[in-house]
Formats: structure tokens, C-alpha cells, sequence
């Protein structure tokens, strides 16, 4: 059977009846091909011509305008090439997918902007075969006291890291404090149930040992110069001393775990602020500050309790010894309790996980550490509230401010132990901001500066190193 043909409305040329393209002229006939934005049917072929004709006259004069003008985006990617006649059916348009190749390479992403490093830099030594506790400064600023997981207390020079002493202590050294610029005394935490306390200015003697009672938690000194008060978490006692001699002179038993001794400025005169926590089937129950006066006989007389929060953390004292300031880890918020006269407290919501609060600029801000979410919150003491969020290049373990108290400086090792992070983040300005991001050895587990503000150390656990931060 013969094909009938037709007559293509646009040319003329005999189409197969029903074709729905000439294969002369590359009209559509009747159908509009997908995409199309008008109808041209096979009855309006005049209509269609003269619309092409009046549209080719304004195409040119828009040409003519368009290509005087310099494209902002540069040159066009190439067309696709047309599918050669017979290659496809005539009744079949193809949605094809761009060609990556024809917009040339994906530009390369931006590099990430360089870490601060502000005004600081980092050098470091070695300290041996001993692995790195906790460090302090010699009131000089010249050389730093390490405890060491071999239950020693060493001496080293800052400007050559040579060790200039080095003593045997009872019992490993998870935090060490010095007192009264001589002395170092060395807080095992556990498994231990006295405080050895080594007069550094005669490293031949044995240090006295202060008779605390079972896992230490804190020693503070008094303004007398002679006395200090040290506290415990298992035996929930605090014990006043006399150095040297070691001699105890007084203690008290609270109804709860004391893990931090702060002195403050309460009505006037000095007193102890105590802060605990009670524990219930291994649960946070509850944490109280007992405040009292040191000097008044029986000791602990004037005591009086006040309850702050559910999991206190380490914590920091006004300028003026008026307040205290310490972040709540369990319903993360940051907490300032003013003792200076009648006691009351504010909030402020931090942070996951805070483990540590410190004070900059003149107690104006305060700012915690929030380990879970590897942050620091800047808060407003004027209103307590946050005023930033600075994020960290690792997990926060702990933090010292220089004298002035404008820089803190923190350790980024992580809460567990032995820590495995690295770096240390200086924190400065107004308002305060991570000036600088500085590398350290693995395991950066403690933190100290010197008294005029001008260096800062880094001890770090896995390799046994000390960094040292100077300004240029």
C-alpha cells in the first residue's frame, strides 16, 4: 500500500500525510514541538510568515544593541549540536543535560583564612622521660615548676629548658599551687590522703606533708602569710595549717564533697568560700559555697551555706574578692554569686558541657569554657548575658589569665585523661576574641603564665614537652 502525500503548508514540498515535520524545511506541522511558547497549526501558514518576518526585522535592531554591550559573565559555553537528519525521529525533542565540559573547570574553592596568631609565638623543649602533670611559674618568670607522672616536682630554665631541680614526692602531682611565691604544694586527687608541700628555696629538705584526710580537692593561702586551708572531697573536710612546720591548727567537717577553696572579701574581711556538691546513687544532688571567716575561733563558726546550682566547675573570683564565678556543667549556665554583703545570684545560659568560667577586663566579662561544644561564651556581667560565641579548633580542657587579667590563654588537650588534643587559644581584646590559634605538643593538659604577663607555658602529656608563648 502507497503512502499518501500532502502538500507541507510551508514549503510546499510532499510530506507523508500525518507527518508532523517537513524533512525539507524543518517546519512543524500541525503539533507544536515541546518547549514552543505559540501554536503555529497547519492553517496559518501566511500568519506565520509574516510574524517571522516582522520578528527577524526587530531581531536585528536587538542584535545590533545587545552585542554593543560586553558581557559581565564572559563568553557563552558552545551549543549543542544538532542531531543529524535520520539520526533521530523528527516527532522527539531530547531534554539533554548540559556538558560539564563546556563551562570548563570548577574553580578551585577559596583557601581557608589563616589562623591568627596575633602578637604570640610558640617555641618548645623537652622534659625527658617523664610525662608532664601540671605546671606552674617560678614567681621570676625565668623557670616553671612540673609535676610529673613519676611522682616528682622538677625545676626548669624557660631560656634553655635545662632542669635546674628535680625532687621525689609522695604522690603524683594531678594539680600543683604555689604558695606564698616559695612554696609548691602537690594535690593528688585520689588515692592519696596528704598534701606534700616543697619549699622551693631548699629543694635538699623533704616537703612537709599536711595530713588533709582521704582525696584532696583545693589549698588556698591566707593573707597572714604562714596559715593555708585545704579541703577534701571524701572525708568532706577543711583543715587550716601552719607553714612549714605542717602543723594543723583547725578543721571543720561539711555535709558535703569541697573540690574548690576560693578567698574572698565578705563583709569586709577575708573568708573562705568553700564550694561542694553532694552525690546521690553517683547523680549530681545538689552543690552548696559554704562562706566563713579563717580567722574566728572555733573555726567555721559563722559558717552559713548557700545553695548554687547542681555540678559547679572550676570557677573564678572578682578583682575585689566580692563575687565568684563558676559555669553549672549539668544545666549549662554560667552562675555569679556576690558574697561581698547579701548573697544572691544571677544566671546566664552558656554553652554544652562548661567546664571552667574565668573574668576579663576589670570583671566586666566572664567567659566559660563549654567542652561538648568546643566554644567559649562571652558574657555581659553588666546583664549577664551572652554577648559572643567563640569557636575553638579543638576541645577546651582548661585556662589561666595573665595578671592583668585582659588574655586567657587555653589549653585545647579535651576533658579526658590522658588528653589527646593539641593547641592552645589566646583570647584578648574588647570584647574579648580568639586573637591567636597556636600548635603544641599532643596532649596539652595544663596551662600557667608568668606574673607580668609576658609569657605563658603548655605542658603536654604525650610528648613530653613543654611550649612556651612569648611576645616578639
Amino acid at each position: 500500500m502507497s503512502e499518501r502525500r500532502v502538500p507541507c503548508p510551508s514549503c510546499g514540498a510532499r510530506v507523508v500525510e500525518g507527518a508532523r515535520k517537513c524533512r525539507a524545511c524543518k517546519a512543524w506541522i500541525g503539533e507544536r514541538p515541546r518547549g514552543s511558547s505559540a501554536s503555529l497549526s497547519g492553517r496559518e501558514p501566511r500568519l506565520a510568515r509574516a510574524a517571522v518576518s516582522v520578528a527577524s526585522g526587530l531581531a536585528a535592531v536587538v542584535i545590533a544593541l545587545v552585542t554593543s554591550l560586553k558581557s559581565p559573565v564572559g563568553e557563552a559555553p558552545p551549543l549543542t549540536a544538532l542531531t543529524p537528519e535520520g539520526g533521530a525521529s523528527g516527532d522527539e525533542v531530547r531534554d539533554e543535560a548540559p556538558n560539564p565540559a563546556a563551562f570548563g573547570p570548577d574553580p578551585a574553592p577559596p583557601p581557608p583564612p589563616a589562623a591568627p596568631t596575633g602578637r604570640w609565638r610558640a617555641r618548645e623543649f623537652r622534659i625527658g622521660d617523664v610525662h608532664p602533670l601540671d605546671v606552674v611559674f617560678n614567681p621570676s618568670g625565668a623557670s616553671i615548676y612540673v609535676s610529673g607522672d613519676d611522682a616528682s616536682l622538677r625545676e626548669y630554665r624557660l631560656d634553655t629548658g635545662e632542669i635546674i631541680h628535680k625532687a621525689s614526692v609522695p604522690a603524683q602531682g594531678d594539680h600543683i599551687r604555689l604558695l606564698f611565691d616559695r612554696y609548691v604544694a602537690v594535690l593528688r586527687h585520689v588515692d592519696a590522703a596528704r598534701i606534700p608541700v616543697m619549699d622551693t628555696t631548699a629543694w635538699d629538705r623533704d616537703p612537709v606533708l599536711l595530713d588533709v584526710g582521704r582525696s584532696p580537692g583545693d589549698i588556698v593561702a591566707l593573707p597572714d602569710g604562714k596559715t593555708v586551708v585545704a579541703a577534701t572531697t571524701d572525708t568532706k573536710r577543711v583543715t587550716k595549717f601552719e607553714l612549714p612546720t605542717g602543723v594543723r591548727l583547725a578543721n571543720i567537717t561539711l555535709p558535703h564533697a569541697t573540690g574548690q577553696l576560693f578567698l574572698v572579701q565578705a563583709e569586709g574581711r577575708p573568708y573562705i568560700a568553700a564550694l561542694g556538691a553532694l552525690t546521690h546513687a553517683g547523680r549530681p544532688a545538689g552543690a552548696w559555697i559554704d562562706l566563713f571567716d579563717p580567722s574566728e575561733s572555733p573555726f567555721g563558726a559563722t559558717r552559713r551555706s548557700i545553695a548554687v546550682g547542681r555540678e559547679p566547675r572550676e570557677g573564678d573570683i572578682t578583682a575585689d574578692g566580692g563575687a565568684v564565678f563558676f559555669p553549672d556543667r549539668l544545666s549549662n549556665t554560667a552562675v555569679l554569686l556576690s558574697v561581698a554583703g547579701v548573697t544572691h545570684t544571677r544566671k546566664a545560659p552558656v554553652g554544652v558541657g562548661p567546664t571552667a568560667g574565668y573574668l576579663l577586663h576589670d570583671d566586666r566579662y566572664g567567659i566559660t569554657l563549654n567542652a561538648e561544644a568546643r566554644t567559649a561564651s562571652v558574657i555581659d556581667l553588666s546583664t549577664m548575658t551572652v554577648k559572643s560565641t567563640l569557636p575553638f579548633r579543638g576541645e577546651p580542657r582548661t585556662g589561666v589569665t595573665s595578671p592583668d587579667r585582659r588574655t586567657l590563654f587555653v589549653a585545647l588537650g579535651g576533658t579526658r585523661w590522658p588528653p589527646t588534643g593539641s593547641g592552645v587559644a589566646v583570647i584578648a581584646g574588647d570584647p574579648p576574641k580568639v586573637v591567636a590559634s597556636l600548635p603544641t605538643g599532643k596532649g596539652a593538659c595544663a596551662v600557667a603564665v608568668s606574673k607580668d604577663g609576658a609569657r605563658a607555658v603548655v605542658a603536654s602529656y604525650w610528648d613530653r614537652s613543654i611550649t612556651v608563648l612569648e611576645q616578639p
